[in-house]
């Protein structure tokens, strides 16, 4: 079995091209069998979220193939850690991994020889990662686009500075008119969709982007990135009191609907029957001074009125009042938390935990294993120690959780108790 793969989206296909045909050389002249091709493109191999990996990994159980092929071992993993995880995994399943261009001894010598060439292409990675950065860096303090996706509206000119792209300014121009004149980003981004705009990569609009954009301190010139800022430092596309109008707005919103959960009981679970957006609540005060609380759609051209909080409240109070009266429909909601409690699996805790012990394992596995090939040193003793003592405190830690999962399940007996104990409460308030 081949395994080939490329970090970058900036590399060529050709790369793939000719880890293959080093590949296969190798095996023809080794008298091996290629029996399949598993291929990453453009995944960094400092982690192992690689979809053809993990495959290759899970396949190697099924004894389909004994070796696993590489143009160099740092195409299989550029971190020891995984490398080691995985390379293990492998050899329990009976696959060997060999590499086309590096000559690795099968013998003590060799698993010296391996530790150092990965160790060096993990030290190359970092280093080049640091070194992006500094340029990255560098270029945003001088102004230029450090890299990534060029914000919708801008394009870069010939010294990587961004410019303003009437082409496409007049969209960010428009989100903020359509928001000011009372759409939320949802709705803006149907609307954006059904005049076939798309977005800085392609795609159609969805409520993230537009959010997004409507907090982007660059369309009023400030250039920013990371750490830096630097306001007027780029053309602007939108005048600082359209932006700041909007900002005040958005500001007004979260402090007056999202965070008035507590007055309005409602908030986010009602639906205007208009346009079905999630209405919100509001006050007002009548002439004689009075002060009401309102739920309202929050989109402005919509016809629907305002419906007053505590008629609204009122009544869903007694709906829900009436179903929870119904012995039988208890019972029935009972069993469907009961079988969503069965679907969830595993409780997140005990999860977490068995996770960390499954971890740890392997960590002593490897130190074994190494110990076990003739490595030894100091500070691989006291890891392994290390590890043993955690491994034990995980085992105490996971029979705990499991005690507090078991007596903190639900049943159908808390469930109806439950649902009767407001019942009961909600006849004594009508009294």
């Amino acid at each position: 079995m081949i395994y080939a793969r490329y970090s970058s989206d900036k590399q060529r296909e050709e790369s793939i091209d000719g880890q293959l045909r080093i590949c296969n050389d190798y095996a023809v002249k080794n008298g091996i069998a290629i029996v399949g091709t598993y291929i990453d493109r453009a995944l960094t191999g400092k982690t192992d979220k690689r979809p053809q990996f993990l495959e290759m990994i899970e396949k190697s159980s099924e004894k389909e193939f004994q070796y696993v092929l590489l143009y160099k071992l740092d195409r299989f993993s550029r971190n020891k850690y995984d490398n080691a995880i995985y390379k293990h995994k492998l050899e329990k399943n009976g696959v060997k991994l060999l590499s086309a261009t590096e000559n690795i001894p099968d013998d003590p010598s060799g698993i010296l020889l391996e530790s150092v060439i990965v160790g060096l292409a993990e030290y190359y990675s970092a280093e080049l990662s640091e070194k992006v950065l500094r340029g990255q860096t560098q270029n945003a303090l001088e102004l230029k686009w450090p890299g990534g996706l060029v914000p919708l509206g801008y394009k870069l000119d010939a010294e990587k500075h961004l410019v303003v792209d009437e082409n496409k300014a007049f969209i960010v121009r428009e989100i903020f008119d359509l928001y000011l004149q009372g759409y939320d980003p949802s709705s803006i981004a149907k609307l954006l969709n059904q005049k076939h705009y798309t977005t800085a990569r392609g795609r159609p609009f969805t409520r993230s982007p537009v959010y997004a954009i409507l907090h982007n301190e660059r369309y009023i010139g400030t250039f920013t990135w990371k750490d830096i800022k630097k306001p007027d430092s780029i053309p602007a596309i939108l005048d600082k009191e359209t932006f700041f109008k909007v900002q005040d707005k958005i500001g007004y919103i979260k402090k007056n609907c999202i965070r008035a959960s507590d007055q309005y009981l409602l908030a986010g679970k009602v639906f205007c029957s208009e346009c079905g957006k999630k209405m919100v609540g509001r006050s007002g005060t009548s002439q004689n001074g009075t002060l009401y609380y309102y739920y309202t759609c929050n989109t402005k051209k919509c016809k629907t009125k305002n419906i007053r909080s505590d008629i609204l409240e009122r009544a869903v109070f007694k709906k829900t009042n009436e179903i929870l009266s119904n012995k039988k429909t208890v019972v029935n909601i009972a069993k469907q938390a009961i079988s969503l409690q069965k679907d969830t699996g595993t409780d997140i805790e005990l999860l977490s935990i068995k996770n960390r012990i499954a971890d740890t394992s392997k960590k002593i596995q490897n130190c074994i294993k190494a110990i076990e090939s003739g490595i030894f040193s100091e500070t691989l003793a006291n890891t392994l120690n290390k590890n043993e003592a955690l491994l034990k405190d995980l085992e105490i830690q996971l029979a705990k959780a499991k005690i507090r999962s078991e007596r903190g399940k639900i049943t159908e007996d808390k469930i109806r108790f439950f649902f009767e104990s407001i019942n009961q409460k909600a006849a004594q308030s009508d009294k």
